[in-house]
């Protein structure tokens, strides 16, 4: 796997504020986890693409400048982890464990401090 281009591809996806091309990186039963989404459902998980449709969606609306910036990209056994930075100055890290058609099952964001 070309990790690194997969990372670029996801970015870019991102920065398009298309939702479609960003639920393209995930499977229909997908789980998120973030300790931004603990805040919006209470468990922090958001389980489906629809819900992740749902979820995703309004980010585009509320931050028109939302914009990711590749640092590194680390691959893992059936996983890529995604060194990122925001608009907002945050450091994020996204790792995405993959399933057999390359698309991520889950999905676990982390933020620095």
């Amino acid at each position: 796997m070309d990790v690194q281009g997969f990372a670029e591809a996801w970015i870019d996806d991102w920065n398009s504020h298309d939702i479609e091309r960003v639920l393209a990186h995930y499977t229909d039963d997908a789980e998120f986890r973030s300790p931004v989404a603990e805040r919006r459902t209470g468990d922090g998980v958001v389980r489906g693409k629809e819900a992740l449709r749902v979820y995703w969606t309004p980010a585009f609306k509320l931050r028109p400048e939302l914009h990711f910036t590749l640092k590194k990209a680390f691959a893992g056994h059936d996983a890529v982890s995604i060194h990122y930075g925001d608009e907002l100055g945050r450091e994020v890290i996204e790792t995405l464990v993959l399933g057999s058609d390359g698309r991520a099952v889950l999905g676990i964001a982390s933020y620095a401090d």
